[in-house]
């Protein structure tokens, strides 16, 4: 018996092959759940928080790294001098000039320079923290850590940053003073915009790759549910992507000077604060993406069974039954049955151990007052199936109609995992209840 049990269980997870059509409108779907959902977790919110933690933790993070740029590296004037250039294109943001010659005068490093320094780190920790705030609205059904795990976690990543940073800075010196050696003169013949002295293309392709791994880190640990490593590889590609394409949109669009009059000297600084929100709002909207994608036939049942009833008006609860009435995503080998007019779905005293969601067509149920006709986009049992009792009628087709069946420990998981859903059962075993009681 167990066996059999188990054989129909991966018979069950069989997925029917979509037609062309019906996967463009599983991605509609998709899109649209991650929309819903990027909209009631107010990742608007996050993501200005998130801009915010990144300009309070910038500034600290840039001095500890050009500590360890200037502190390490001064014996070799080159890497001094591309470090100085660096610091004169954030000049507009924060001076830090002063900060590097004062740790070029030095001699040593003490005890209290280390400590300081972790200090700064441990401080500088609120971008982390709006990101895992973040990350812990998307998934916070599925994702618990302790609040000292948390503290540690951000820490760590903190520290992780400094290094990535520093060792970018460091190779794109290399890269530079490699690219710039005579060496390279027959191929800045032919490549004169890639390897030219003045060129950041490398740097800024090394930049983006580093966001990019950090992106795939960060979908992978943060999300606390391990989504596969393909998918945070695709989502983190394309967050890279918007975020490159937004950046030349506003490089082409935005006149500095404009806003200097507007903003004086921190005019720099908005115009990085707007690029860093743009990134924060891609990242965490394909975050919500690997999360519906994850879990997509959990949110896809959940929706169905919210589904607006077919008298509801308005233009988006009828958008919401176009897109979402006949979910061919979730049928199966098993779960997806026809019934001819007239036909029996089930009888009166049989167990209730499935729910049934009528994808076309209108069936009747008998009820202890009277029949009840259901149509497209219903549910049909699940009073009984929550309550564990009989089937109180017996229940037919009225027309040829194709439902889909779902297990009772189907349904039971989607009550655990929507809030949603599972005040919906309640009202309508309360109603059913109420009209068994009024009888």
């Amino acid at each position: 018996m167990g066996m059999e049990e188990n054989n129909l269980k991966k018979i069950k997870k069989i997925k029917i092959k979509l037609k062309h059509s019906q996967k463009i409108k599983k991605f509609g779907q998709k899109l649209y759940l991650c929309c819903s959902n990027f909209q009631n977790n107010t990742l608007w919110e996050s993501a200005s928080s998130c801009s915010f933690g990144f300009i309070f933790s910038f500034i600290p993070l840039v001095l500890i790294i050009l500590t360890i740029l200037t502190g390490i590296f001064r014996i070799s004037p080159g890497i001094i001098n591309y470090t100085m250039k660096f610091a004169d294109t954030i000049q507009s943001i924060v001076d830090i000039n002063p900060f590097i010659q004062t740790i070029l005068n030095m001699k040593t490093f003490h005890a209290i320079d280390i400590v300081l320094a972790f200090w700064i780190i441990w401080m500088a920790r609120k971008l982390f923290i709006s990101i895992m705030q973040a990350m812990t609205k998307i998934f916070r059904s599925v994702s618990k850590r302790k609040n000292i795990l948390n503290q540690l976690f951000v820490f760590l990543l903190e520290f992780l940053i400094v290094v990535i940073i520093a060792a970018v800075i460091i190779f794109s010196f290399v890269m530079n003073q490699l690219v710039t050696s005579s060496s390279f003169d027959q191929v800045r013949e032919f490549f004169p915009k890639i390897v030219n002295e003045n060129s950041h293309h490398i740097v800024t392709l090394i930049m983006y790759f580093v966001i990019f791994i950090c992106t795939i880190f960060v979908y992978r640990i943060m999300a606390g549910t391990k989504p596969p490593v393909l998918l945070c590889i695709l989502y983190a590609a394309l967050n890279v992507l918007a975020f490159f394409l937004i950046s030349l949109l506003i490089n082409k669009f935005t006149n500095l000077t404009k806003y200097n009059v507007v903003y004086g000297t921190i005019s720099s600084l908005v115009i990085l604060m707007m690029r860093v929100y743009f990134f924060f709002v891609f990242f965490l909207f394909f975050a919500q993406m690997i999360y519906v994608s994850q879990f997509f036939d959990t949110l896809l049942l959940s929706e169905i069974y919210l589904l607006p009833t077919i008298e509801t008006k308005g233009l988006m609860p009828s958008f919401r039954r176009m897109m979402f009435v006949n979910p061919a995503a979730l049928k199966t080998t098993e779960n997806s049955k026809f019934y001819k007019a007239g036909d029996l779905i089930f009888t009166k005293g049989d167990s209730a151990e499935q729910i049934y969601y009528i994808r076309k067509g209108k069936i009747m149920e008998e009820t202890e007052t009277s029949p009840v006709f259901h149509e497209s986009g219903e549910f049909v049992g699940e009073a009984q199936c929550i309550l564990n009792q009989p089937r109180i009628g017996n229940c037919l087709a009225v027309q040829d109609s194709k439902l889909l069946v779902f297990s009772k420990d189907e349904f039971m998981d989607l009550m655990q995992k929507s809030p949603k859903a599972a005040s919906k059962a309640i009202s309508k075993i309360s109603e059913e209840t109420a009209t068994i009681y009024n009888a």
